[in-house]
């Protein structure tokens, strides 16, 4: 039998994880967020908002997504990338230990990791947004994220590099 004491003794303990585990938290990307991964959150000083494109067409899903993200000025892509997956609650994206994109929000599943499939090398291709969508000429760590930033990831099943299947234009992708 549980006296008053150690019910309130354990009601403070779960109260104290769940407050430790909510501060070691990513915290969601500015103010005024919304359900819809389109809207864009409301930066605050020092912030960009950057679109992020992910056309996993290639892994047979549906339509290209399109989640707006708000991360430090400069930040990178990788940054961005994480921060989409914080906003959507998927899993992080995955690398391997050259520093290859693995996997976006589980896809494809371990251990497929740019492998050479029947019509030859499978991958996350990157893309950089804007007025067309041009082939990333640097990686995403390289790439330093302004104020209305399209990053574009295609899962390309082998063959010739295909642009996401979206807009390039930030106006046009987000609310």
């Amino acid at each position: 039998m549980r006296t008053k004491s150690s019910v309130r003794g354990i009601t403070g303990l779960i109260v104290l994880v769940v407050v430790a585990v909510s501060g070691c938290m990513p915290q969601t990307s500015g103010g005024g967020g919304s359900a819809d991964p389109r809207v864009c959150p409301t930066p605050a000083a020092g912030q960009v908002r950057v679109a992020i494109v992910v056309d996993a067409t290639g892994l047979g899903a549906g339509a290209a997504t399109v989640t707006c993200v708000v991360v430090a000025q400069g930040a990178n892509g990788i940054v961005a990338l994480n921060a989409r997956a914080v906003r959507l609650g998927s899993p992080a994206p995955t690398f391997n230990a050259s520093g290859l994109l693995c996997s976006i929000d589980g896809a494809p599943l371990a251990p497929a990791c740019g492998t050479v499939g029947p019509n030859g090398y499978e991958y996350w291709s990157y893309w950089a947004g804007g007025t067309s969508w041009t082939y990333a000429p640097i990686g995403p760590v390289s790439r330093s994220m302004q104020d209305g930033t399209v990053e574009g990831w295609r899962f390309l099943p082998g063959g010739a590099q295909v642009a996401p299947s979206t807009s390039p234009t930030f106006a046009s992708l987000v609310s």
